[in-house]
């Protein structure tokens, strides 16, 4: 949704002053929505839901043991808090939770709050969040040495992983490793 043109990214490289709000678009398994990590999770049986879910009902976590959160760059505060308050996570992505939104589920659209430079320039991070793993990490996206780290509710990777799901050797050492958290 955020990608969307005109939307964020189109007031980001400053052609639109008040491009901060956009219309819901249909999900796509694209690069930069962590497709192939869905598509391999969802062969593996992993239950999903979506971003409108845990927006819609924050609790909806609580049901599972441990919850595997792709590129969620743009949440709402209602997702943050429910995500941060989870006791094991697994930041797949760098990037997650990088920028505040606000969700009007019936006319279908998204607004920018805080993150990304915005409303102010030095604000990066949206939530301010502490363990915000976006730079240098979100760019390294050979993820030659991918690591997985300890952080306080859960673990972050230390690249973008988007195509280790293309690659058998490392794809298999992943999703042991995410068995095994």
């Amino acid at each position: 949704i955020a990608y969307s043109e005109p939307g964020f990214y189109t007031y980001y490289r400053g052609e639109c002053d008040d491009c901060i709000t956009t219309k819901f678009a249909h999900p796509s398994s694209s690069y930069a929505s962590s497709g192939m990590a869905y598509q391999a999770l969802t062969l593996l049986g992993y239950p999903t839901i979506s971003d409108v879910d845990i927006d819609k009902n924050p609790t909806i976590l609580q049901q599972f043991d441990k919850v595997i959160l792709l590129h969620s760059e743009y949440v709402t505060r209602a997702m943050f808090d429910a995500i941060t308050k989870h006791p094991k996570v697994l930041y797949l992505y760098p990037n997650a939770l990088y920028a505040e939104i606000e969700v009007n589920h019936v006319d279908e659209t998204i607004t920018l709050i805080r993150g990304h430079n915005y409303p102010e320039p030095e604000i990066k991070n949206g939530f301010e969040w502490e363990f915000d793993n976006t730079h240098p990490y979100e760019f390294d996206k050979e993820c030659a040495v991918m690591k997985i780290y300890k952080i306080k509710n859960g673990w972050m990777t230390n690249c973008y992983p988007e195509n280790v799901f293309l690659k058998g050797g490392q794809l298999f050492t992943l999703l042991k490793t995410i068995k095994d958290l």
